[in-house]
């Protein structure tokens, strides 16, 4: 497929914090593109170089921003189209829902503005010359409009905005709920004809329908696009190519996120094939090292120095393996089966009947998954079971000395103006856990993937994801009964989600979540709760048994939504080896003449293996196909073979040798 752009030679750094170094981009016609990172390592800084608001360290050699020819109309320039997480909106301005795609083509909305001052003229003028100049301006402008095919992205962005449930375009956007914010920037996103759209966490804050509605549109469509998400569902069924930001580099590989998961794994597997062969390796050049001048007249000194660097690499190996995030969730070794208890609760506003006779019970060890479209009431609910608000109705029963943890996604328990150093140690050096263990607070703040040197930096600095983290060391830091996690994905990075879904599973308490993300809750939950109708369905069988409902319920809105719209190499190395003199008194004939042939032996196999070395090395993993993994293997399985035989002949050696 064509490329679109291309980025080269990318450095960027903020003080000693580099995010970016030479790490290079090509994005092609027909690419949908995943981007995975941690947080704070560059994710909205890519975003933002694209979109050229930042402009990249000068390096040598230079950046450069190349651009396939015709793409950008010197006019709007929207090659490139970014739909942020949150909409932006003017505190002097609030325009309605209609008018509001102007902010974002800021050209169209002046020649609206214009065509209007012109119609207003026009009214109010008799004086023939003045209407014909009028008229031919008017002219003019239609057709810049026409040009920039405003009528057919404005007609693009209305239809979608009714796909997402949103009629009234004349209701004014500040007076939207944030769901509802949410689906105007999806309109604007799937409405866009620019030649590469930029999604950042689009799906945040939209219930599973809209998460839904937005799947099917973005997988039917034919743009190109970039998306960061945490959905690894949506991950799994949109994209084609998976951008990896690590250690300031940009990885590329051509697939799909679960292609990608599993070829994470299997160089995992690589990664600890490629110690246990340098573990291998340094016992055969450790044996030959022992060997010493008995067993060569000299030795080689590129191969001495190569021992060295051995033993070094497998020090660095171990370092650089996969750091992971230790999240201690204790429980509070409670007895008690029935935490909580709810009796015919009710609970409603002046204006909102919210709940009417709910009775749930909370049991230890239930994992609660807790949907249903937004203000449907879910974190009411939690905050009826939590006691920080009372029942209208009904009677809410919590075992004796409940303790319960709320993870907040609004961040209230951090202080801004403190550092991780002060927020996580309380004045102290250490952290004091669970069950009198106490571990440096440095340590712990590492255990989150945090680098040490920013343990004194400003809480007011962090990205979202970075202060989600940290706030959940801080809360982890407490025992607890019951657990509740208000969308808990939320700013996070796949590499920290994963782990919070496995000590979760790992937890002995209970958990509350709510969430719209299916396989967090797919990985994580025995039960759901589904709250619909002013009530509460009850799927024991968790989230996988819920999922075919919420489907029928999803087509059951969609359908009512199309009756109220009917508009749509290393060379062999010199060695002197000294042939060893044997006693025929110690040794046998066989003895004798595999002492004679085994240096030879070694040295054909040793120049096999390097021959197999290089061309593994030289490997180019990009390309995955079914065919080449299969050729990756099998030099695999035969270098192994090779390093294995040649072991076998330096410890055979060193045991006839032992015998002189």
């Amino acid at each position: 497929m064509g490329i679109l752009c291309n980025l080269t030679n990318i450095n960027l750094a903020f003080g000693e914090k580099i995010i970016f170094k030479n790490a290079n981009l090509t994005i092609r016609k027909g690419d949908k593109i995943g981007l995975l990172g941690l947080n704070g390592k560059g994710k909205s800084s890519l975003f933002k170089i694209l979109c050229e608001e930042v402009t990249p360290d000068i390096s040598v050699p230079s950046f450069n921003f190349s651009k396939a020819k015709g793409l950008d109309d010197e006019t709007l320039r929207f090659s490139i189209f970014y739909i942020p997480q949150e909409l932006p909106l003017d505190e002097n301005l609030n325009p309605t829902v209609l008018d509001y795609i102007f902010h974002f083509y800021p050209i169209l909305g002046q020649i609206q503005t214009e065509l209007e001052t012109i119609n207003t003229q026009l009214e109010n003028n008799n004086t023939p010359n003045d209407t014909t100049r009028l008229i031919e301006k008017q002219k003019n402008l239609l057709e810049q409009f026409e040009h920039l095919d405003g009528w057919n992205t404005i007609s693009s962005y209305q239809s979608y905005l009714k796909h997402f449930g949103n009629y009234d375009l004349t209701k004014f956007v500040k007076d939207l709920s944030g769901g509802e914010q949410k689906k105007i920037l999806l309109s604007l996103g799937l409405s866009s004809k620019a030649n590469v759209v930029l999604w950042d966490e689009p799906t945040n804050h939209l219930d599973i329908e809209s998460i839904k509605l937005f799947e099917d549109e973005l997988e039917s469509s034919n743009s190109t696009f970039i998306i960061v998400t945490h959905d690894r569902y949506l991950l799994s069924k949109l994209t084609n190519k998976i951008c990896h930001i690590l250690n300031g580099e940009i990885a590329k590989f051509e697939g799909t996120y679960p292609d990608y998961l599993e070829f994470l794994s299997e160089k995992e597997e690589e990664r600890k094939r490629v110690l246990e062969r340098l573990k291998n390796g340094l016992r055969r050049e450790t044996a030959w090292m022992r060997q010493g001048i008995k067993a060569r007249g000299c030795r080689s000194k590129k191969r001495v120095e190569g021992f060295h660097a051995l033993a070094g690499s497998v020090a660095e190996l171990k370092a650089s393996a996969k750091k992971t995030l230790e999240l201690s969730i204790v429980s509070s070794d409670r007895k008690t089966k029935e935490l909580i208890g709810l009796k015919n609760v009710g609970f409603e506003f002046p204006d909102k009947l919210l709940f009417k006779e709910l009775n749930l019970s909370i049991a230890k060890g239930n994992k609660i998954g807790l949907v249903g479209p937004n203000g449907v009431g879910k974190t009411t609910l939690i905050n009826l079971v939590a006691g920080n608000l009372a029942a209208t109705s009904g009677t809410v029963k919590r075992a004796d000395d409940l303790i319960i943890q709320h993870f907040s996604q609004k961040r209230e328990e951090l202080d801004l103006s403190s550092t991780p150093y002060e927020l996580l140690g309380e004045g102290e050096d250490y952290v004091h856990l669970p069950g009198g263990r106490s571990v440096h607070v440095i340590t712990y703040f590492e255990s989150f993937l945090f680098d040490r040197n920013e343990v004194k930096r400003p809480i007011s600095t962090m990205s979202g994801g970075e202060k989600n983290r940290l706030q959940m060391a801080l809360n982890l830091k407490r025992p607890g009964d019951l657990w509740i996690f208000d969308e808990p994905t939320n700013d996070l990075d796949l590499e920290t989600l994963q782990i919070l879904e496995q000590k979760l599973g790992e937890f002995e308490g209970s958990v509350i979540i709510i969430s719209h993300d299916r396989t967090f809750l797919s990985t994580v939950t025995n039960k759901v709760w589904l709250i619909t109708n002013n009530s509460i369905e009850n799927f024991e069988g968790g989230y996988a048994q819920a999922e075919s409902y919420l489907e029928a319920v999803a087509l059951e809105n969609l359908l009512n939504l199309s009756e109220c719209d009917t508009t749509p190499t290393q060379s062999k190395e010199n060695e002197t080896v000294t042939e060893v003199k044997t006693s025929s008194k110690k040794l046998s004939n066989k003895e004798k003449q595999r002492i004679k042939a085994l240096p030879r032996e070694i040295e054909q196999l040793e120049i096999e293996l390097l021959e197999l070395e290089e061309v593994i090395e030289d490997f180019d993993f990009a390309n995955h196909t079914s065919d080449r993994q299969k050729q990756y293997e099998g030099l695999s399985i035969k270098r192994n073979a090779v390093e294995e035989k040649l072991l076998h002949c330096y410890e055979e050696k060193e045991s006839i040798e032992e015998k002189l």
